[in-house]
């Protein structure tokens, strides 16, 4: 199917699209990956197809693809619950929505749902188990040992309904089909990232480097037990380990490891990573410390596998903390082979570090895609506005700010 408007539909600008709700929900990062997506369009072209492997809400799949910053969006999820929601929610709205309108709202309806195996349930059933306890659990976990909003006795602040608004909920659910009906959604799949990542390449060769880009948010990696049912956790089923990052022997089996390789070795075609930010991530050789992609001589020649450039930077979000339902602020790790010639300037320095104070010019180039004066991306020394002189366009670039980044420093730039 030939695509080449953005979706017309009310709610393709609207600010809640999906009709999951995630632990941690990360919207704020949608704005920030749409402007490295938009960024990279003006020298690659729109990308034909965004590719989301953990695919959990979908938000930035729906958020892109509503604003015509993709022309298509596959979603991707290793969980059976949540693939088969969207499976059902795409291709079978109209009766999604008639289930929904019949299921009552009640703790006796969550605890039958609780009890139900995914394993034994339809696929439309499962959509179903998926929505209402989604939609009614603390935090949107439908896995583990949450419990109802209001808790068992419905004596909390919010009732188990508070969060099932069923006029809202279609809505967001014809939204979801309307895409699927125009081709925006080109198709949903039960598969794992590496399942994902292997087959969209071969489906797909003919968008292969540029024109397909895959937006990875694996789960948490201090938290995922009790938040995903599959996830790099052993309580979830890929990890060999309940240790955090941090300071663990990383073996070949590990699930984090096993991604990273993969994108910095075998990845076929642009990819955009987020993880809830820790220093490890950055430091370790295993993971992403590396400043390019360094794919095989094998497969450079025979898959065609580029040593594109990762540019690296941290977001500051506001979400809600599971277990407190308060808001706060967290650093979100941004990693992507896209090109782009500058840390985006609507990244917010953390408190202390305002715009325009720099540290006696001791920072870091983030692994910019275009060197500064001939260096390679990633040196490190101390740096001044004259280092933008031998810019190919004539620039010069003078420090907006600098901002701590796991023990590093980041360097803000402003082209003049």
């Amino acid at each position: 199917m030939e695509i080449t408007e953005a979706p017309t539909h009310p709610l393709a600008a609207a600010r809640y699209q999906s009709p999951l709700r995630y632990p941690g929900a990360k919207s704020g990062l949608g704005r920030h990956i749409k402007a490295l997506v938009d960024e990279a369009s003006n020298s690659l072209g729109r990308p034909e197809l965004l590719v989301e492997p953990f695919a959990g809400g979908a938000s930035t799949a729906l958020r892109l693809v509503g604003a015509g910053s993709v022309t298509r969006v596959l979603l991707a999820d290793a969980d059976p619950l949540v693939a088969a929601f969207w499976q059902t929610a795409a291709a079978d709205t109209e009766w999604l929505i008639d289930r929904m309108y019949g299921e009552p709202v009640t703790l006796d309806r969550w605890e039958y749902w609780r009890q139900q195996p995914t394993a034994q349930l339809t696929r439309e059933e499962a959509a179903v188990k998926c929505l209402f306890l989604n939609r009614t659990t603390f935090s949107g976990i439908p896995h583990g040992r949450a419990g109802p909003i209001g808790v068992r006795t419905q004596s909390g602040r919010y009732r188990i309904d508070c969060r099932l608004n069923k006029e809202s909920l279609a809505q967001r659910l014809r939204y979801v089909g309307r895409l699927y009906d125009d081709g925006h959604i080109a198709d949903v799949w039960c598969k794992d990232w590496s399942a994902t990542l292997q087959d969209v390449a071969e489906w797909y060769p003919m968008l292969l480097p540029d024109r397909v880009v895959a937006c990875l948010d694996p789960p948490y990696l201090a938290k995922p037990p009790r938040l995903y049912a599959l996830s790099f956790d052993p309580a979830g089923g890929y990890a060999a380990s309940s240790e955090g990052i941090v300071g663990q022997a990383w073996e070949e089996g590990l699930a984090h490891y096993r991604l990273a390789r993969h994108l910095r070795t075998a990845c076929r075609f642009r990819w955009i990573l987020s993880y809830d930010h820790d220093p490890e991530l950055t430091a370790n050789w295993l993971l992403y410390k590396a400043d390019r992609m360094t794919p095989s001589p094998e497969g450079r020649r025979l898959l065609g596998i580029r040593a594109w450039y990762i540019s690296k930077r941290l977001v500051t979000l506001q979400y809600t903390a599971s277990g407190s339902g308060k808001r706060r602020l967290s650093e979100e790790l941004l990693l992507t082979t896209l090109p782009s010639r500058r840390v985006p300037t609507d990244d917010v320095p953390p408190a202390g570090f305002p715009e325009g104070s720099g540290r006696a010019g001791k920072c870091l180039i983030l692994h910019a895609e275009l060197p500064l004066a001939g260096e390679r991306p990633g040196t490190s020394r101390a740096l001044s506005p004259q280092d933008g002189a031998g810019m190919p366009d004539g620039r010069s670039a003078a420090v907006r700010a600098c901002v701590p980044l796991g023990g590093w420093l980041s360097r803000y730039l402003a082209w003049q």
